[in-house]
């Protein structure tokens, strides 16, 4: 059997391109909670911290998100997977799982609002950039 992955603060930063100051302040800030430390207090990650980076860096730069959106966001998540782990209790009645769907559609949504207000900030961006680009590009044809 393969022993799990285990990751030092070097190797994460170099595999991530990110540094130490940032791995410690997430931590700080709680995004990265229960941080593995050998006996020396050097940092340890294993895989699913590592992936949980890499989650935080792909909604940092892909979704532009705050800290505070991460944060909550990753809440959210945990919440759906207490959700789905309570769902499949073979004690929950029909009426509890209907519940329990009704919260889960909830946060989802309100994943999504969150996601689709980033993204039309983002196109009215990029609107005004297209239309600024039109404008350079008639200049430039004017003076030929």
């Amino acid at each position: 059997m393969t022993e799990p992955a285990i990751y030092t603060v070097e190797e994460v930063t170099e595999k991530l391109g990110i540094t130490a100051r940032t791995l410690h302040y997430y931590e700080e800030i709680g995004l990265l909670p229960d941080v593995s430390r050998t006996e020396g207090r050097h940092r340890l990650y294993d895989e699913s911290m590592f992936l949980r980076i890499q989650h935080i860096l792909k909604l940092k730069l892909v979704l532009g998100a705050s800290l505070q959106e991460i944060r909550s966001i990753l809440q959210a998540e945990e919440e759906l997977d207490a959700i789905k782990a309570s769902y499949y209790d073979d004690a929950r009645t029909g009426e509890e799982r209907e519940r329990l769907l009704d919260e889960a559609t909830d946060r989802l949504q309100a994943i999504i609002a969150h996601i689709d207000e980033k993204l039309a900030k983002l196109q009215t961006l990029r609107q005004g950039f297209g239309e600024r680009l039109e404008r350079a590009n008639r200049l430039k044809h004017r003076g030929t």
